[in-house]
């Protein structure tokens, strides 16, 4: 009899807290930043090395019911990538502002699965050079200060986001999620040569890797 008052006990403990976890008809604010390790396609084949860099931002979450929900989001994200040509490393800082709409499952507890798109407006985008002179970098870090290189890039880029994350109680969150982008990051353009048209733009696309950690109200 007792075993039996024990496990009914927390059984609706279990209940009451996932309740809390996911109210049916609730908004959440989430405010998160965290860690991105970010490339690009197109570099694999010069050494490619990732962008390690930050995003920052807040969530809205709306809970249709206690296991679904959907979360649209405003963040700033560096983005871009690092590679090597010889001796001379490039990094090239791409910085995004991006806005995910997520569909997130409540598998068990506070176990959730989330994917959805993702839209990102490049805010600027730079390079720099490091050739491992002191002097010639300096020069090359002040020049590279003063180049915007927007408007040889999509303004525009669309990502599919794909990750998992784990929603505590007491309101801390955290995730990991994998960014696809689907848009060309460069805008070469297309060029005619007789009769002949040729597409300049090559397979250039973001990859993200973030990890986030959150609070939610």
């Amino acid at each position: 009899m007792k075993r039996t008052v024990l496990i009914v006990c927390v059984s609706l403990f279990v209940l009451q807290m996932s309740a809390q976890l996911n109210e049916p008809g609730r908004f959440y604010i989430t405010p998160k930043a965290g860690y991105n390790m970010a490339n690009i396609t197109l570099l694999d084949k010069y050494g490619v090395d990732s962008r390690h860099a930050i995003h920052v931002g807040i969530s809205a979450e709306y809970a249709f019911n206690e296991m679904i929900s959907i979360e649209p989001g405003l963040f700033y994200s560096m983005q871009g990538s690092a590679f090597k040509i010889g001796n001379v490393k490039f990094g090239l800082n791409s910085d995004y502002v991006t806005f995910p709409v997520l569909l997130k499952v409540y598998i068990t507890d506070g176990f959730n699965l989330f994917a959805g798109p993702q839209l990102g407006y490049l805010v600027s985008s730079r390079i720099k050079v490091k050739t491992g002179m002191n002097l010639l970098d300096d020069i090359l870090g002040i020049v590279s200060k003063n180049i915007d290189l927007k408007k040889h890039e999509n303004e525009l880029d669309f990502a599919i986001v794909l990750g998992l994350g784990y929603q505590f109680a007491k309101g801390l969150s955290i995730s990991a999620n994998y960014n696809f982008g689907l848009t060309d990051v460069t805008k070469m353009g297309d060029i005619t040569i007789g009769k002949e048209s040729y597409n300049l733009n090559p397979d250039a696309k973001n990859r993200v890797l973030q990890v986030s950690l959150g609070y939610r109200f």
